[in-house]
């Protein structure tokens, strides 16, 4: 049984190898579930072939997630490595690893989904398999991924959208309060799901270490809003409310209600889920996008926007100043401001 997010996932596993998904809408007491369970036992009792035999490319695989340099990584990287490195256990595992070469890899990665992260996870493999001895020969140099679409990435939200948003969905909700706390830090999933009441400081300041980077980000959680933040500080009201609205009792904002934390994972596809619900098609990340901007369009450095949400290089925050001064290029002295607004 695994749980995701708020769902529950249910499958049968023997000998490790064999695995084959049960029904998880119905009691595990019920007949339609023990006539799949019945079924899944017989179709999958028979004899099981390893694809872990030694020097195998699943073995090399299996072992870089066991290996010592594995738990070093930040969690985020941790899944995508393990993701990916399942899907190549999936496609090849049972290919002889000294067998590799770059050509087999390329063609890998062209046809995955995330070509760059595969990449990523081909070197994490053939790193280990050198340090192992398993492989003699780097089968990934001089490999490249394809190129990439140029694209914004994640597009951030409108005012409009976010209006829409809290109009469907009340303080009081999970939704809503999921919303006010990606929407007022600016923060990663990976670190929203984490944060908590014990990452306020005395004087109202979050700070909290970022999973990906490691680095500390500074928020201005009940402390006094620095003058760029005026403009929205009506925002930070609603997070307030939202939170103090769940009566909150667990260690981090964004627990479930059975007090179990949230995946990243999980997370970004309930938001998904509850902004479609609204009529808005955007994801968890455009928030934190649109946090930059509003931070930019009242005045922030890039220095300061960078300490708020945790924005690593000085490239990505004067992406956003740049954007603020194109638009206040084309505005008059007076610039629309919400304050006052009364969304509940």
């Amino acid at each position: 049984m695994k749980r995701r997010g708020d769902r529950e996932y249910r499958y049968l596993r023997i000998r490790q190898t064999n695995v084959a998904k049960l029904p998880s809408d119905c009691a595990l007491d019920s007949p339609e579930f023990l006539e799949a369970y019945a079924k899944a036992l017989a179709e999958n009792s028979g004899p099981v072939q390893s694809r872990n035999g030694p020097g195998s490319i699943a073995a090399v695989a299996d072992g870089s997630l066991r290996s010592k340099y594995f738990s070093t990584l930040s969690e985020g990287y941790q899944a995508t490595l393990r993701r990916h490195l399942g899907q190549i256990s999936d496609e090849v595992g049972a290919a002889p690893a000294g067998g590799l070469r770059d050509y087999h890899v390329r063609k890998n990665v062209a046809e995955a989904a995330s070509p760059h992260d595969r990449l990523k996870t081909w070197r994490f493999w053939a790193q280990h398999g050198l340090d192992t001895g398993v492989i003699r020969a780097d089968p990934t140099i001089g490999v490249r991924p394809p190129r990439r679409v140029k694209s914004d990435g994640h597009p951030h939200w409108t005012d409009d959208e976010k209006e829409a948003y809290r109009e469907r969905w009340p303080i009081g909700t999970t939704p809503r309060l999921c919303f006010e706390v990606i929407s007022w830090t600016g923060f990663r999933l990976i670190d929203a799901v984490s944060i908590g009441p014990g990452h306020v400081d005395r004087d109202g300041v979050m700070v909290f270490r970022q999973s990906k980077v490691k680095a500390p980000a500074f928020m201005p959680w009940t402390a006094a809003l620095p003058p760029y933040a005026q403009p929205f500080a009506w925002e930070r009201d609603l997070l307030l409310e939202a939170v103090a609205a769940t009566n909150l009792r667990q260690a981090t904002f964004l627990a479930t209600e059975a007090g179990a934390s949230r995946s990243e994972k999980g997370l970004g596809n309930r938001m998904r889920e509850w902004a479609r619900a609204a009529g808005v098609e955007k994801s968890a990340h455009g928030l934190r996008k649109s946090r930059g901007i509003a931070l930019a369009e009242g005045g922030a450095s890039a220095h300061q926007i960078m300490s708020w949400g945790g924005w690593q290089t000085l490239k990505e925050a004067e992406h956003y100043c740049r954007l603020a001064d194109r638009r206040r290029a084309v505005m008059g002295q007076e610039r629309k401001s919400n304050v006052g607004t009364d969304i509940r």
